[in-house]
């Protein structure tokens, strides 16, 4: 039978397509799939809105007679006059502050002073005000705004007009076929956005890039342990998973390449468990429960296009990848009038948003790439 190319001059929207193939896919893509909400422009904005930390750091070491502490960059903007802090077992009350340095009245209630090291941790306790004070300062400055940029993704699938009439390998259509496949390899391609993309953005001969997980998780300051090229272990995730609390998050998703997901599955019994559901298909392997107050489950992602020498964790609900308004994937009759072949062109353009990195992101880096 003589076939034609049946849907020349059709621009068709390939959204759904995307969705069944991701769906299937043991990747990140596939877990967080693709959100419906569209952008609206092509450098998009977002808050975050993480709750004001409880905690500084000293940057300088200073001795148990000091009342004067320094902290790191941007502390001082913590404490009040007449907070009370805590380091180690002693207890101090805030007299001044100055920027990021602040007064303080040592062995507070009749604690013992104790000398202070570079790097340690203070702990705010307490800020009490006094009865018909003034209203106070305003402390929005831990909300930012961060903002990312859309991406154009495109694909081209051509066939020549005899092999679009012949009947090949049981494939009725081979032009729909080739972009079938180019839409996987489009889809592989966003999953290595949400990984690896690197926000640039764009100018006169410079296509604009989105920025994705490990990107905004190095910009930002999100917290990070090095393996030394050792297995991971219990402790690894633990540490990294307090640290994230501390900030104010929680762990919900551990992100690992294979030899990463191997090594978890040696942990003891109690640290793992399997799960199999209708929903779960190549992603989850089983949950890491972790040993912090109330033991905070993570489902463990496989996803071979993770850096093999890297795990990361974080909250998946931060995480999301929006097409922009009317630029959902769609395909459009590409064939050159007068040509022997007949052609599709895949175009699209999305964009990733990656809300509170700083506090909701950890990176464990170095760890091996074998397994013992």
């Amino acid at each position: 039978m003589l076939k034609t190319y049946s849907f020349q001059d059709q621009v068709r929207q390939l959204s759904e397509g995307i969705n069944l193939i991701i769906n299937d896919a043991p990747t990140l893509l596939g877990l967080v799939g693709i959100d419906k909400q569209p952008l609206h422009q092509t450098k998009f904005e977002w808050m975050s809105d993480s709750l004001n930390s409880n905690r500084a750091t000293a940057i300088e070491a200073a001795t148990a007679a000091a009342t004067s502490i320094k902290v790191a960059l941007g502390d001082g903007l913590k404490f009040r006059v007449n907070a009370v802090i805590v380091v180690g077992e002693e207890y101090m009350q805030v007299s001044a502050v100055a920027g990021d340095t602040i007064t303080v009245v040592r062995g507070f209630d009749g604690t013992t002073a104790a000398a202070i090291t570079a790097g340690g941790e203070i702990r705010i306790v307490a800020r009490p005000q006094l009865e018909g004070a003034l209203p106070g300062v305003d402390e929005g400055h831990d909300r930012y705004v961060d903002f990312n940029v859309t991406q154009i993704i495109e694909r081209y699938a051509a066939v020549s007009n005899t092999q679009q009439n012949v009947r090949t390998y049981n494939v009725d259509d081979e032009l729909n076929y080739q972009v079938q496949l180019r839409l996987k390899e489009a889809t592989r391609e966003m999953n290595d956005w949400l990984i690896y993309g690197r926000r640039i953005d764009g100018a006169p001969g410079t296509p604009r890039m989105t920025g994705g997980l490990l990107y905004f998780a190095d910009k930002k300051g999100a917290a990070k342990n090095n393996a030394n090229g050792g297995e991971v272990t219990p402790k690894m995730l633990n540490d990294l998973a307090e640290k994230v609390y501390q900030r104010g998050g929680s762990v919900n998703t551990i992100l690992t390449n294979t030899a990463g997901a191997r090594q978890i599955t040696k942990f003891a019994k109690d640290t793992i468990r399997t799960e199999r559901t209708d929903t779960a298909t190549g992603h989850q392997i089983h949950t890491f429960v972790s040993d912090l107050v109330g033991g905070s489950v993570a489902t463990v992602v496989v996803d071979p296009n993770f850096p093999k020498n890297k795990i990361a964790l974080f909250d998946r609900d931060i995480l999301k990848i929006n097409p922009l308004n009317g630029r959902a994937m769609y395909d459009v009759d590409a064939t050159v009038a007068g040509a022997d072949f007949v052609a599709r062109q895949l175009r699209g353009e999305y964009g990733v948003t990656v809300k509170n990195a700083a506090e909701k992101i950890a990176v464990l880096e170095n760890i091996s790439t074998s397994v013992a």
